[in-house]
């Protein structure tokens, strides 16, 4: 895959206050890319001081484009708006995302509605708009934040799992429609990270499956993302413990035994 240099580009960043999002901007400012991040309106505050520091450290132009993406309009509003900040955009990062734990049949309804509006109708909304605005421009790169997850059933959160596979597979299909474009694609798939995501009211302090995987941090991740990025890969996993179990292992096993043990290593662990 054809490298891509980010001194100078503009990036574009979803969530980009808190967790992976953060960590990513900052990496991309080191690489000297200008920046405009996106946040819900009741974190913009908090991202405004997150854009004074990069500016102040990496001497990037940074602007804090607030936007509700579970909204129908929200991910239109925040394409226009990313737009007008910031001129021609190079760089999209879909990285927004929300988590619920529980049984599917015991979760509200509604909030489950709310993450499949997150972490699927607005990555495919954003992509959609930004990648026919880098086809116009003869070139541009996507980068949709995936997970592990979507290699296999995650029982216990489950519609989490399933919008991953759905990012993944669109992702994959997409980039091989865009040969010839200038324009690339890449999923990053980061095991379990220590974030806001898994902090939230329900999502258990430990899981099983944490024995096996640990837990990784978001400036690991977005280290070695940035990294991946600027060499072209398309699909990247951060570590290699993560590879060998959701790209070998799980792959030579029965789907029902893949599915059978999802529900037990992804099991609330203790207290």
């Amino acid at each position: 895959m054809k490298k891509i240099e980010l001194q100078g580009k503009t990036v574009v960043i979803t969530g980009a206050s808190s967790g992976i999002g953060k960590a990513l901007s900052v990496e991309f400012a080191r690489e000297g890319a200008h920046l405009v991040l996106g946040c819900l309106p009741a974190e913009k505050r908090a991202l405004d001081a997150h854009a004074a520091h990069l500016r102040e450290k990496f001497g990037v132009r940074v602007a804090a484009v607030p936007a509700d993406l579970a909204t129908e309009p929200g991910p239109r509003r925040f394409h226009a708006a990313a737009r007008k900040a910031a001129g021609r955009i190079d760089v999209l990062v879909n990285n927004a995302g929300l988590m619920a734990y529980g049984s599917f049949h015991e979760l509200p309804l509604e909030r489950q509605m709310q993450l499949i509006r997150v972490n699927t109708i607005a990555y495919f909304t954003l992509m959609r708009l930004f990648i026919e605005d880098f086809v116009k421009a003869g070139g541009g790169a996507v980068l949709n934040v995936s997970s592990i997850s979507a290699f296999q059933p995650t029982a216990h959160h489950a519609v989490y799992g399933a919008t991953k596979a759905f990012v993944q597979n669109l992702s994959e299909a997409v980039r091989e429609e865009l040969r010839g474009t200038g324009v690339s694609i890449m999923t990053l798939n980061p095991p379990y990270t220590d974030t806001p995501l898994l902090k939230g009211r329900d999502f258990p302090r430990k899981l099983w499956w944490y024995a096996v995987s640990g837990l990784s941090t978001p400036e690991i991740v977005a280290r070695r993302a940035v990294r991946a990025f600027r060499r072209g890969r398309v699909v990247y996993l951060t570590d290699a413990r993560s590879f060998i179990l959701h790209m070998v292992v799980q792959r030579v096993l029965p789907r029902r035994l893949v599915a059978w043990m999802s529900y037990y290593v992804l099991l609330k662990r203790g207290n």
